[in-house]
């Protein structure tokens, strides 16, 4: 458990509170920088005066090449929907989400209709205030707060705090850290200006709303609110009421629950930070529990740390305390299982490469021995593993959970693996690095506790995979050698501006910015370009759209060059970088020359096309199969379709209409003439 120390003014804790920051522009022959924020709000990206930014695109920037971030990985027999491949992410997981999220519902109930609405909210920490002594004592009760809120405050409700803060003075005991939660799920009426919206009744009426918690995290943060703003900062106070939390006490979290537990649900302290000074200033310090060590505490003050005993930590004044919840001793018995089966089923895959015959270039029975239990050894081992050792691989990641989690959840195999139940990267030693052996017999008994799976017996690379990745990376990297060469600050050899969705440009960015790929899900291809944001169901130019937000304007090569390398369209070319302006008709003699279908480029051509990386998945036969024996003719055939449905460039209130499937379809046909029919047809329905 790690722990910062810091001085600074006190503030509320805020964890969702991030700095954000813009990406500068970049060229090609520069890195791309980018900007972080920190403390505050982050900074934006600056936008050019003109309409050029970089030596890119108009109303964009050519990318340069930086590091991308790695993904996960896919698994076997897996529903489509397991991997969420090709939809859009709704949120993003990670360890902090992991750990640190759980749900907590609010309840709001009409006193008049007695209907309830329930909200379902997701938290990471739980902020609560510290009660008075007057609400430890009862104080007055919650129909006597409701009748007395409306008119001011009771001479009973005076009483009683004047009353609390006299005894405070002398001799306060304090409030327990269970007192701030009960306060935190207790209700509260909503009267007066409060009052309740209900949709019943359809108008405001007195509610009452409760808090309870759905589902807790991993670990539980409970910030504890000390500090008060009125109506300005010299009016802020801080609340020094000391709020025990017993170190060596398990904190029960079974009665804020919506529902009662069908297990215990108990939490052991783990770390505090604790704020020392006052509203104008202070210093934070933090205590943090030994891992292994329970009965050891460390107290970290800047740089210095010391051992501390659990007395001095529990007089410590609590500004945010850390839970962790405690496993069950069915956890503690899976992880000690789980242990001893990998150590057995490592002695076991020691003694079987032990046991082949030694090469006649071991030099001694310590080199032999060295060699035989090698990582290229257990590589090739991982491959096809001998069935009668019968052993399964579960993830590191899985194994991480169970060891630290008190509920690993479902082994998460399928992560892991490839459309075609395979490991979809490019090496041996990325296939088993992140899987561990245990006993076959140990991987079933764990689906059936835990679910998931599925079970990998081999560590098998995936030959499919492997053409699309080289396919892919090809592809990349001829890509942006290509914009790079021709990309200019103008329309370059040509007279029109090709304008393009701004959000397809971005994927694009994203996609010819990453490193080369090793694994399948790491692609981020932008698909085919689609400029479909930018009109209406009537296919005419959508209202209000600006350069650089919307959309960007590239050269004719450019433009032809996205239309080999990932299709899809339709053009819209104008004289000027305003979508409003006049049209331009298309030049479709400025396609590149790299990219024609005849000759020495025939073979770059078909390698570069968006036909045999993303249909094809780099498969060369597969690629003859359905377009001919050289490949070149149907190719053709599908730019000529393409080049009549948009020989006419649209005009500022209208664009080119795309070929329809049927017509794509009908271009895989074997006859020449049929195609040929598509082609004169498509040419009619232009005119």
């Amino acid at each position: 458990h790690s722990a910062a120390s810091s001085s600074s003014g006190a503030s509320p804790f805020s964890p969702n509170g991030c700095a954000s920051a813009g990406t500068p522009s970049c060229s090609p022959s520069a890195p791309c920088g980018g900007g972080s924020g920190s403390g505050g709000s982050g900074g934006a990206a600056s936008s050019a005066s003109s309409a050029r930014v970089g030596g890119g695109f108009a109303g964009g920037s050519v990318p340069s090449r930086t590091a991308s971030g790695g993904g996960g990985a896919g698994n076997e027999e897996q529903s489509e929907s397991g991997t969420g491949r090709g939809e859009p992410a709704t949120h993003y997981a990670s360890i902090i989400s992991e750990l640190f999220q759980g749900h907590v519902v609010s309840i709001v109930r009409c006193l008049e209709c007695q209907r309830t609405s329930r909200t379902k909210e997701p938290i990471y920490d739980v902020s609560v205030q510290i009660p008075s002594s007057n609400e430890l004592a009862g104080g007055p009760g919650p129909e006597l707060q409701r009748e007395s809120s409306g008119r001011g405050p009771s001479w009973t409700g005076m009483l009683g705090n004047v009353t609390g803060k006299v005894k405070s003075w002398f001799y306060d005991k304090g409030v327990e850290v269970t007192d701030c939660l009960r306060k935190f799920c207790a209700p509260e009426y909503l009267i007066g200006k409060d009052k309740y919206e209900c949709e019943h009744c359809k108008r405001k009426t007195d509610g009452e709303r409760r808090l309870a918690f759905m589902d807790l995290p991993e670990v539980l943060c409970i910030h504890i609110k000390r500090f008060r703003y009125d109506a300005n900062w010299f009016n802020a106070t801080k609340s020094s009421r000391v709020v025990t939390f017993p170190v060596n006490k398990l904190l029960d979290m079974a009665s804020f629950l919506e529902e009662p537990p069908l297990y215990p649900v108990e939490y052991r302290l783990i770390g505090l930070i604790q704020h020392i000074g006052s509203m104008g200033g202070g210093h934070y310090i933090s205590y943090c529990q030994h891992k292994k060590k329970p009965q050891e505490w460390y107290e970290f003050d800047d740089l210095q740390v010391s051992l501390v005993s659990p007395e001095q930590v529990e007089r410590a004044e609590p500004y945010v305390l850390f839970y962790q919840r405690v496993p069950s001793k069915a956890n503690r018995l899976d992880r000690q299982t789980f242990k001893n089966d990998c150590r057995r089923t490592e002695a076991q895959i020691r003694q079987h490469l032990l046991s082949i015959p030694p090469s006649p270039c071991a030099a001694s029975q310590a080199g032999m021995e060295e060699v035989r239990y090698h990582a290229p050894a257990l590589r090739s081992f991982y491959r096809n593993p001998p069935a009668d050792l019968d052993i399964a691989f579960v993830s590191k990641r899985w194994y991480v959970r169970l060891t630290t989690m008190s509920h690993p959840g479902p082994i998460d195999n399928y992560e892991y693996l490839c459309p075609h139940r395979l490991l979809g990267c490019s090496s041996a030693e990325m296939a088993s690095e992140p899987f561990m052996p245990i006993s076959h017999a140990l991987f079933q008994s764990l689906v059936q506790k835990y679910g998931g799976g599925p079970v990998v017996r081999a560590l098998a690379i995936c030959p499919k995979c492997q053409m699309y990745l080289r396919a892919y990376n090809d592809r990349k990297q001829a890509e942006y050698d290509l914009v790079s060469k021709y990309d200019t600050k103008d329309t370059g050899d040509g007279e029109g501006w090709y304008l393009v969705d701004a959000v397809w440009v971005n994927k694009w960015k994203r996609y010819v910015r990453s490193e080369h790929v090793s694994d399948i899900q790491d692609m981020c291809a932008p698909g085919p370009v689609s400029n479909q944001r930018l009109c209406d169901k009537t296919g005419s130019i959508r209202s209000n759209l600006k350069l650089r937000i919307d959309y960007i304007g590239v050269n004719a090569r450019v433009w032809w060059m996205f239309m080999h390398v990932h299709g899809g369209g339709p053009a819209i070319c104008r004289n000027s970088l305003d979508l409003y302006s006049e049209g331009h008709p298309l030049e479709t003699e400025l396609k590149l020359e790299e990219l024609q279908f005849a000759g020495a480029t025939e073979e770059f051509a078909r390698r570069t096309s968006h036909v045999y990386v993303e249909e094809c998945k780099g498969d060369a036969e597969l690629f003859h199969q359905r377009y001919g024996g050289g490949g070149h003719g149907d190719i053709e055939m599908m730019s000529a379709v393409e080049d009549v449905v948009q020989r006419q460039s649209p005009g500022p209130h209208a664009v080119a209409p795309m070929a329809s499937a049927a017509a794509v379809e009908m271009m895989r046909a074997p006859s020449h003439d049929a195609m040929q029919d598509v082609v004169e047809d498509t040419e009619a329905e232009v005119t």
